[in-house]
């Protein structure tokens, strides 16, 4: 019976500590940083089947593959830091209105898409800069991040290459 209280104890302290490892500063950037991720590649996805130039479908697969994989790497990230913590699966209200834009977008859909594209990645890479210099944030993430930065970066300096249509 102390033996199994004993255990019990211990899982339980276990748990605890697991869940200790993300701040506030992680629990606030992380929705953030999954529904933004969320939204370039719903977007992404959106200029495949909507967008006649070749320059934009061919950024849009990279954002596709890149966002992808750095989705994948925070979540394993966070899965080792707290088991618990849910990242939303959708995009802001704010995200979801601009993917209807998109959506309704026309012949313009490349110019909305470049715009979208060039402000998401502005708003990412200060998100991603500011989180990567946080000395409250779980070092594991950070590290995700900060690798993450020149892609973001690069994502951002493509969009403003991107043709107006």
């Amino acid at each position: 019976m102390n033996k199994i209280l004993s255990v019990a104890v211990l899982l339980t302290v276990t748990s605890a500590s697991a869940a200790s490892m993300l701040s506030r500063t992680d629990t606030s950037f992380l929705p953030k940083a999954a529904m933004g991720n969320t939204f370039e590649i719903r977007a992404a996805k959106l200029a495949l089947s909507m967008s006649k130039s070749a320059a934009v479908q061919q950024y849009a697969n990279m954002m596709i593959a890149d966002h992808s994989k750095l989705g994948a790497n925070v979540k394993v990230a966070v899965m080792k830091a707290d088991p618990s913590m849910m990242l939303p699966a959708g995009v802001s209200a704010m995200q979801q209105q601009m993917l209807d834009q998109l959506k309704r977008a026309g012949r313009n859909f490349d110019s909305v898409y470049k715009n979208q594209m060039i402000a998401s990645h502005a708003q990412t890479y200060q998100l991603f800069w500011k989180y990567s210099r946080s000395r409250a944030a779980n070092r594991a993430i950070r590290a995700v991040v900060s690798g993450a930065l020149p892609t973001v970066k690069m994502h951002w300096d493509d969009a403003k290459r991107l043709p107006r249509m």
